[in-house]
């Protein structure tokens, strides 16, 4: 059962990160443009709302910058296969393919056009959320014993967690000399509530990833990645590195930090995001 929870937990966080789709298909609208986390979650929240009852909380969070616009299909194999896990993957959009926009703005400013978001209720069925330029849409919902059980040990993201802005910000000594030498880096900005369980928990945490790494359905080659993780209540540093050799498309996510009474090798999630895993430490 160890392993089919983290076998969920791969699926269900690498999708989150994978999905965004066209600003075209909106269902709620907000502030246009690049937006932080604090902005763009209310829009999400808007959408959520009316979505198959209500009564939504939001886990995770993620925001994704390319400097070229970069379109996926919707049944990218990035998505995994849901059904080898024991549960239900349903889309409830229409899209075909999805987009995350262009953006050459600040990386510092914590800011972007693309923001997914993960929701449970109270059956402990995961919906999935985008906001893009400001539109909302859900996109998809997983359903299962499996993972509901997953969604139970996760934490939702308490309301003082400091924003992505302050967040980037906060790190923003340590990745200066890497987003000087590369200023139109890929981005990401990953915030998890927490998770609890078998007698460990991972704390509220931003994970903010630079890398030279192009987002693509088939990202290739090497790149140079920055990655840092900041308490998301105090805003302290509590990890950040520099890896010159990443390879693109085959690197990790790491939730947090590893939870050792749940899988030998850390606590991961596959992703199509090129974002790296970083160091082991003790839960």
């Amino acid at each position: 059962m160890r392993y089919v929870v983290v076998a969920a937990v791969v699926v269900v966080v690498g999708l989150l990160v994978a999905f965004v789709v066209l600003p075209a298909l909106t269902s709620s609208g907000g502030p246009s443009g690049p937006l932080t986390y604090a902005n763009a979650r209310p829009i999400a929240d808007s959408a959520m709302s009316g979505y198959a009852g209500g009564g939504w909380t939001a886990l995770f969070a993620v925001g994704l910058v390319t400097p070229t616009s970069e379109s996926f299909p919707v049944n990218a194999s990035a998505l995994g296969n849901v059904s080898s896990t024991g549960c239900t993957y349903t889309i409830v959009t229409s899209a075909s393919t999805y987009t995350v926009p262009a953006f050459t703005g600040n990386r510092s400013a914590g800011v972007t056009p693309a923001w997914e978001f993960v929701y449970r209720n109270a059956a402990y069925t995961l919906a999935f959320a985008s906001v893009i330029n400001g539109q909302a849409t859900v996109l998809a919902t997983i359903t299962g014993t499996e993972c509901a059980f997953v969604a139970a040990l996760l934490t939702p993201i308490p309301g003082n967690a400091i924003d992505s802005s302050s967040a980037a910000a906060d790190v923003a000594p340590d990745a200066q000399a890497f987003l000087t030498a590369h200023p139109n880096a890929s981005a990401e900005f990953a915030l998890i509530g927490g998770l609890s369980g078998f007698g460990r928990s991972i704390p509220t945490e931003w994970s903010i990833t630079y890398t030279t790494c192009a987002v693509t359905p088939s990202p290739t080659g090497t790149g140079e990645q920055f990655n840092a993780t900041v308490n998301a209540l105090t805003g302290a540093v509590t990890h950040a590195q520099t890896n010159d050799s990443a390879v693109c498309g085959s690197t990790n996510i790491t939730v947090a930090q590893p939870v050792t009474g749940l899988h030998p090798t850390g606590f991961v999630a596959a992703s199509s995001a090129p974002a790296a895993a970083r160091p082991a430490q003790t839960a």
